[in-house]
């Protein structure tokens, strides 16, 4: 694996590094030309922070995007209406669903918690994470939603509680979807991956059900996210004039 910094230039992307040097090319922050510039130049020139780049290059190196995800029919979106999909598809659809699932989970808990003790803790974490999952799209639809469509219909950024760049709430939205991923992986270890046991109830039967949904709902969401919305937005802040 490549010791990302600073220095790194895009010469040592090349050289072995195709899934790291296209996330950086979708930031829009290079295309063709000089690839002994380094991240740090392209980052100054970009007038953004070096770390939020080095942090999206260092997750691209330890991820590989799911095989079984396709989300190539909504490339053809406009970025608002990349957001609005987002929003309609996942977020309120979470805000309908999370609230049964939490309730469920402590229905279970509460019954069977005593012969398995390991029900309390999907309780504990499920919770916590109905929590940050909320959190996380209060964030977005503040911050980095706003942002994306006043780029578009006004042609700048109207700075919001994360400042005027992009970069700011993405970098916040990449250390949640770290967590969330590693919480999903503990919930399904939690689970015996999302299964249930062969004399489960009809109420443990439907929390797992809900958990798997909640599970594939949250890696697909993640997946647009970074994987289309994120690019985009960098993308189209880079080609904003100057003086925004």
């Amino acid at each position: 694996m490549l010791n990302l910094s600073t220095e790194t230039s895009v010469a040592e992307l090349e050289d072995g590094y195709p899934a790291t040097l296209a996330t950086l090319k979708s930031t829009g922050m290079f295309s063709n030309g000089d690839t002994a510039v380094t991240i740090g130049e392209l980052c100054m020139g970009f007038g953004l922070h070096p770390q939020i780049i080095l942090d999206m290059l260092q997750r691209a190196q330890l991820r590989e995007a799911p095989s079984d995800i396709d989300i190539s029919e909504l490339e053809g979106l406009s970025l608002p209406d990349i957001v609005s999909h987002i929003e309609t598809v996942h977020h309120q659809t979470l805000r309908e669903k999370l609230p049964i699932a939490v309730e469920r989970v402590a229905q279970v808990a509460a019954v069977h918690g005593g012969n398995d003790a390991r029900l309390l803790e999907v309780k504990a974490l499920f919770e916590k994470m109905a929590v940050d999952m909320e959190n996380h799209m209060i964030h977005e639809e503040e911050a980095l939603f706003p942002m994306c469509r006043d780029m578009v219909e006004n042609g700048a950024v109207k700075p919001t509680r994360c400042g005027d760049k992009v970069g700011g709430p993405i970098l916040c939205m990449e250390n949640d979807h770290t967590q969330a991923k590693e919480e999903l992986a503990q919930l399904s270890q939690l689970t015996d991956g999302f299964t249930a046991p062969a004399s489960a109830c009809g109420t443990y039967l439907d929390m797992v059900e809900r958990l798997k949904d909640f599970a594939e709902d949250t890696k697909l969401h993640i997946h647009k996210e970074e994987n289309l919305l994120f690019p985009r937005a960098l993308e189209t802040q880079k080609a904003l004039p100057k003086s925004t």
